[in-house]
């Protein structure tokens, strides 16, 4: 069985990575040989500046910016142009966020994870933050914003969306509306509803119940989980089985900010990608 590569996004980054060296930061919250050792490799792609306390002061082959609250100055250094993008790395993930929004005024909250398996299959993962998609309304926009951003990118979405039900025991117990089953049928219910939403906007969506390994074979690109707990348990799943993040963008928010898991020790992906997005906005505003 062939794997489903998203060969026009990896490609398109690629090329926009190699337009030209740019200038971003990564939050560093010691020093991390793995880490480092990646991040010195991609220096053809970039100049990194790590910023993080007083335990990364002795890393050398860096520029360092040593602050006792690094998501606060990472953010900031964003926030004012001081660097081109960012890719928040070991630093606290909220907190940077956290202070950027602070800084800025702005909110966003879309932050697809670009994941590939052990098989090599690569698909964009939403809602993999524990507060995430509680409501129809909320997994119906994270799928649409994933949708966008990846026509954007040259890949063509195909949407699936998850319930906590089978189809089999939803048609058995759909008249069951409290308890447990109760939660697990409005699940079903809400999923048919995004899956309509989606469909009337021109989108390739289904309701693939609980069947992810069959949506996966399929050709589904873009996840939806049923909610940002079983989000937050599939991605580690994907990471724990030999699978990897390749990127994260926050991609509503104004300037390149890139996030990734906090237990990666391979950035290259994340490193291209940035260059790849910062050169993109680049050569749009010409």
């Amino acid at each position: 069985m062939t794997t489903k590569k998203l060969g026009a996004f990896t490609k398109k980054v690629e090329e926009l990575a190699a337009k030209g060296r740019v200038n971003i930061a990564f939050g560093l919250a010691t020093p991390d040989k793995e880490i480092l050792d990646c991040l010195s490799k991609m220096s053809e792609y970039a100049d990194i500046t790590l910023v993080g306390p007083g335990a990364i002061k002795d890393v050398k082959g860096f520029k360092l910016v040593i602050d006792e609250n690094p998501e606060q100055k990472i953010a900031s250094m964003l926030a004012s142009d001081e660097v081109e993008g960012i890719i928040r790395g070991t630093i606290d993930d909220f907190k940077t966020a956290d202070a950027y929004k602070k800084i800025t005024g702005e909110h966003f909250d879309l932050n697809p994870g670009l994941m590939e398996t052990p098989k090599g299959d690569q698909l964009f993962c939403g809602l993999c933050s524990n507060p995430e998609g509680w409501n129809k309304e909320e997994r119906f926009e994270i799928a649409k914003g994933i949708a966008e951003f990846t026509k954007k990118w040259g890949v063509e979405p195909k949407i699936a969306v998850f319930t906590g039900v089978r189809h089999e025991t939803y048609k058995r117990k759909k008249d069951i509306k409290d308890g447990v089953v109760g939660i697990l049928n409005k699940t079903y219910e809400d999923t048919e509803w995004i899956v309509s939403e989606l469909k009337k906007l021109g989108y390739d969506a289904k309701n693939w119940s609980i069947d992810l390994d069959l949506a996966v074979e399929d050709g589904a690109n873009v996840i939806v989980p049923v909610n940002g707990m079983v989000g937050n348990q599939l991605f580690r799943a994907i990471l724990l089985s030999g699978g990897r993040i390749m990127a994260a963008p926050r991609v509503v928010c104004k300037r390149p900010y890139e996030d990734n898991s906090r237990n990666e020790k391979d950035f290259s992906f994340h490193v291209k990608w940035l260059a790849a997005w910062i050169n993109s906005k680049k050569l749009n505003n010409k």
